[in-house]
């Protein structure tokens, strides 16, 4: 208890808090703090001496007054950022000490050519997109010799997005330099520390295929990248700044114009020099030459193959053979591509799609047989089984195209006619069909009638005796309905 109460002490908690923390008294708290030595101590000459559980916060907290940021807003992301439990007076008289500490010295940091180049994005505002309001940020690559620089505006800060900026940019150069200098983007960075930093995986594998080695910047240290923050700020400013743009489209014709005329061929505030000319003349040539393969990017995820034989990747669906349904998917992301793995074996390739949620990517071969035949698809099948029970039924098909039943039922009924077979035989059926045509009811319900009734055993010629007297040669259906229920028409 004597440990952790010192302990808390020395992270700035006050005798109150603690006490409060482990349920104790505040004199309990003062009687221990008062055994310890040095800045344990809590009389005399020793209270100056105190720590504040500000201390650990303070670098955050001189680049955040650095940025002209009021104490409300530094009290603000204090609480989201790291929990941090202090009151904004203690906040206020901290801040206030460090304003009257001396200022920190920073050292001149100059780079050989092609030895560094420097990354960040900056937001820039909404843009029209498509009719829709977008948020936008600018990627700015700077190269450290030549302050040489390439601008390109994007709607997120993805992983993917990140790397088709450093392409782009090397492009640009036509060259990569020694070093990339990259802040704690989420994009590159997984876990900022400053000893040692995880790079995200994906962009490690792109700065080892370009050859370049990426080189985080210190946590909460914008001295580290100053001249790209620099450009940023000058981007912002001198491009972007109260003009508005009706689309994106607008956007980026006035940027490309503005960094080949404007920013590129001024003369530099800090090496006056002018960035294209000293990059032509001095540091092209000493950049590494661009790979002669492309970078294939690739992500990966995993989804299970539903039902209706699609998985989903990014809000969208894509099809995968029906033999997998219910079994765990890998997707791999490659070039605009989206290919599907089960157990080790790819099972299917479709083109990814760039735009929209909620789309369908299918492959009919996907589908088991017959589920995903268009109804002409599934005519054409029709056609060719009644074609095997007989003439009859082939003759019925064709009159039956010609119905009003077809246009609202399509191949519903002639399923039905076939599903007679199981019970009746293709001969019955066949002979049913004959039947039905010859009376012209040409519809389901009538050939079933004649199969379930056995009338395909009559023969088609008018019958004649004493039991029926004579009847028009063309006879509805209904009629035999009639003569059965009198008892006129046996089976014999």
């Amino acid at each position: 208890m004597k440990t952790t109460i010192k302990t808390l002490y020395q992270k700035g908690y006050n005798k109150t808090q603690i006490g409060r923390m482990l349920s104790i008294d505040r004199k309990t708290v003062r009687k221990v703090l008062n055994e310890g030595e040095g800045p344990l101590a809590t009389g005399g000459e020793k209270r100056g001496r105190w720590p504040s559980m500000l201390d650990e916060h303070k670098e955050y907290i001189e680049i955040q007054l650095s940025k002209d940021l009021s104490i409300k807003r530094i009290h603000q992301d204090l609480q989201k950022e790291f929990g941090c439990e202090c009151g904004y007076s203690t906040l206020r008289d901290y801040a206030e000490k460090i304003r009257k500490t001396a200022p920190r010295a920073y050292m001149v940091l100059h780079s050989l050519p092609a030895e560094e180049a420097q990354v960040d994005f900056g937001y820039i505002g909404t843009l029209n997109v498509g009719g829709k309001a977008r948020k936008a940020w600018v990627f700015v690559m700077s190269l450290s010799y030549s302050r040489y620089m390439y601008v390109e505006i994007t709607l997120d800060q993805s992983v993917k997005t990140f790397i088709r900026c450093h392409v782009n940019a090397f492009g640009f150069f036509g060259g990569v330099p020694e070093t990339v200098k990259i802040d704690n983007l989420k994009a590159a960075i997984v876990e900022a520390d400053f000893y040692e930093p995880t790079v995200q995986r994906t962009y490690a594998t792109f700065a080892k295929h370009y050859g370049f080695l990426p080189n985080p910047c210190r946590v909460y240290t914008p001295t580290d990248k100053g001249k790209v923050e620099s450009n940023v700020k000058y981007v912002k400013d001198n491009c972007f700044k109260g003009r508005d743009f009706s689309t994106v489209e607008e956007a980026v014709e006035f940027l490309w114009e503005w960094l080949v005329g404007v920013a590129n061929n001024r003369v530099h505030g800090t090496t006056q020099k002018v960035p294209a000319e000293e990059f032509k003349q001095v540091e092209q040539g000493a950049l590494k030459p661009l790979p002669e393969e492309e970078f294939v990017f690739s992500k990966s995820a995993s989804a299970t193959v539903r039902t209706d034989c699609h998985v989903t990747y990014e809000g969208n669906y894509y099809s995968v053979s029906h033999a997998y349904i219910g079994m765990e998917a890998s997707l791999i992301e490659t070039n605009r591509l989206l290919r599907i793995y089960v157990e080790g074996k790819e099972v299917a390739l479709h083109g990814l799609v760039l735009h929209g949620k909620g789309e369908h990517v299918t492959d009919k071969g996907h589908y088991p047989p017959g589920k995903g035949a268009t109804d002409e698809d599934m005519l054409a099948s029709y056609r060719k089984k009644m074609a095997e029970v007989g003439n009859g039924a082939v003759e019925f098909f064709e009159r039956f195209e010609a119905t009003e039943t077809y246009r609202f039922h399509h191949y519903r009924s002639i399923a039905g006619i076939l599903a007679l077979r199981k019970k009746h035989g293709d001969e019955a059926v066949d002979l049913s069909c004959r039947r039905a045509c010859h009376y012209g009811s040409i519809s389901y319900r009538a050939v079933k009638k004649i199969c379930e009734n056995e009338l395909y055993r009559l023969s088609l010629e008018e019958p004649s005796g004493d039991t029926i007297k004579a009847v028009s040669h063309s006879r509805d259906l209904s009629q035999y309905r009639t003569l059965m229920e009198l008892g006129v028409i046996d089976h014999e």
